[in-house]
């Protein structure tokens, strides 16, 4: 603190603070006017020097040579400490402050032009007579920097007009040091504190709080590629800012080996610790920690950190350490470049790092990077689907061709029948990224009965395999063609189902497997087809291609070919022709 500067100014401050405290009250509460009519007959100064909680105000003013300014036309808004604000100063505060200090302390109180309580904003930014800008909040009452609340409001004089407030307010230099101070102070953020500024952040950082900001230093800023500062609006910068700070103070003890905070502006910010030390999105570095200032804690970071809607499907990735495998096995398959296209657009269903540790011990490790590759593009769609955009159950074609299957129960996103969204809608500047539970795999790497498990239109049918205790016969080696029947086919038969004994249902079922693969290819018309169950089944191929079972049911979907065999679905059940005769 400047201490011997600082008892002039404060005196003086405090004077000319009370003299329109005095004024203010004068005017503006009938009911403790002191004689002084309501049309503000009387100057800042005079109304002050009418009011006896305002005498150390009063004497301030006189002290620092601010009487004549502040009998002055103005008009002036002061923001007047009463004699019990002043108590509240460290003792002996006073006496150690020359008169230009208790004037830059006084003149921070000062503000040019007459502002009443019903101009205020929610919140603003006011600069007053001494160049610093104060903060003045009025969404419950009005609060001057946080801390000094105005007791008494709109006391008017011929001059000006007066807010009593309850705490002395003190500049830079007479206070500890802020967020923003600090900042200054240090020297290697001016690109921080010049952007703050321009976006109208700098009293909230000064006044505001506890926060804990990773602030980028100077160097952080300019590896940002050219022109992306210039080309932001004020909007898009202050949204990047805030996403930098977060409520409440963090000290890098308190940090966790993995954890998920909220920044202020919403968005998630993720921190890691491990050996080599602090990290933040997994890129940046906090390379000095725990500056511990009057409204928070400053850690330095050696990298902007950006919000998701500014990286691509990516960085959303890459900066949630949940998702390291996923990221690591995307570049491990060449795939990071062309899921980094800004022109592109993809709905990512993103396998969290546990979901990947559930696969089979050794699977990863066995794929080509061909496999690999076909694997990781079967979890992304060429479009972006946010969760609002899914319907109850929809099929939706991958990278791969594909289909991935959706379906939404009590809000709850299931895809392929086994793996659950855990977190939706992180949406990116090319597309949008959803965390799933487990993997899913595209038809090549599982046997028929997990084909037909992933696709909701069958559930009917695995429910019956299942029951009939034919699972296991149909994940065996094979190879088997299955003719798959819809739910929608069995509820057609549903009456005549009900009739039937459970020897009788496994016939049925297994009337539709082959112990052979039949591609739609080897298929031809005419053909017979002898199935597990021991009766045959009777293809027929019209002029266009379309396949028909007993002539009765068609093939609507051809070729889905799995580990052991493949599978046909077909719009009808096919009942043996023993139980039709």
């Amino acid at each position: 603190m400047k201490k011997e500067n600082y008892s002039s100014r404060l005196t003086l401050f405090l004077s000319l603070v009370l003299v329109s405290f005095l004024t203010f009250t004068a005017c503006g509460n009938g009911s403790n006017n002191n004689g002084i009519g309501e049309d503000g007959e009387l100057n800042i100064i005079e109304t002050a020097q009418e009011n006896d909680d305002f005498s150390v105000l009063v004497q301030a003013i006189q002290d620092a040579g601010l009487t004549v300014a502040l009998e002055g036309a103005g008009p002036f808004t002061v923001f007047a400490p009463t004699n019990a604000a002043f108590s509240e100063l460290p003792e002996g505060t006073l006496d150690n402050i020359t008169s230009d200090q208790l004037a830059e302390i006084l003149q921070f109180h000062v503000v040019e032009g007459s502002i009443a309580s019903g101009d205020l904003s929610a919140t603003q930014d006011v600069p007053t007579l001494l160049g610093e800008e104060i903060l003045v909040e009025s969404e419950s009452g009005v609060l001057v920097n946080g801390y000094s609340n105005v007791t008494v409001a709109d006391l008017e004089a011929s001059n000006g007009i007066i807010h009593a407030i309850d705490a002395v307010l003190l500049p830079e230099g007479y206070r500890d040091a802020n967020i923003i101070d600090q900042a200054v102070a240090l020297g290697n953020f001016s690109t921080l504190a010049s952007a703050v500024d321009q976006v109208g952040l700098t009293t909230t950082l000064k006044y505001k709080g506890d926060f804990t900001v990773f602030a980028p230093t100077d160097d952080a800023f300019a590896a940002l590629p050219d022109g992306l500062l210039a080309s932001l609006t004020n909007e898009q910068i202050t949204e990047i800012l805030t996403y930098h700070v977060l409520p409440g103070e963090v000290f890098s003890n308190q940090l966790s080996a993995e954890q998920e905070v909220e920044s202020l502006s919403g968005g998630g910010v993720f921190v890691t610790a491990n050996n080599d030390g602090v990290f933040v999105n997994g890129s940046a570095s906090i390379v000095a920690a725990d500056v511990d200032v009057s409204n928070g804690v400053i850690h330095a970071i050696d990298e902007v950190i950006l919000p998701d809607a500014y990286g691509t499907v990516v960085d959303a990735a890459s900066k949630r350490y949940f998702f390291e495998t996923l990221v690591n096995a995307v570049a491990d398959a060449g795939l990071a470049e062309a899921l980094s296209n800004p022109d592109g657009t993809f709905t990512v269903f993103a396998p969290t790092d546990d979901a990947f540790a559930a696969l089979p011990d050794g699977l990863l490790g066995s794929l080509t990077i061909d496999q690999l590759a076909q694997i990781l593009q079967y979890h992304v769609l060429p479009v972006e689907v946010g969760s609002a955009d899914l319907e109850a159950t929809q099929a939706v074609g991958s990278l791969t061709e594909e289909n991935v299957f959706v379906t939404v129960d009590n809000g709850e996103v299931t895809i392929n029948g086994s793996a659950m969204v855990t977190a939706a809608d992180v949406f990116t500047n090319n597309g949008v990224v959803h965390a799933i539970d487990a993997v899913i795999l595209p038809n090549e790497f599982l046997n028929i009965v997990q084909i037909a498990q992933k696709n909701y239109d069958l559930t009917t049918l695995v429910s019956l395999v299942a029951d009939a205790g034919l699972v296991s016969t149909l994940e065996g080696d094979g190879p088997f063609t299955l003719f798959a029947p819809t739910n929608a086919a069995f509820e057609e038969i549903s009456s005549t189902l009900e009739t039937l004994t459970a020897q009788q249902v496994e016939e049925v079922l297994t009337y539709h497997a082959v112990a052979a693969e039949a591609l739609s290819g080897d298929l031809s018309d005419g053909q017979t087809i002898t199935t597990v169950q021991g009766e045959d089944i009777t293809v027929n191929i019209d002029g266009e291609g379309n396949v028909t079972l007993n002539n009765s049911v068609n093939v609507v979907t051809v070729d889905l070919v799995g580990t052991n065999g493949v599978v046909h679905i077909i719009d009808g059940v096919l009942l043996p022709p023993s139980y039709t005769n």
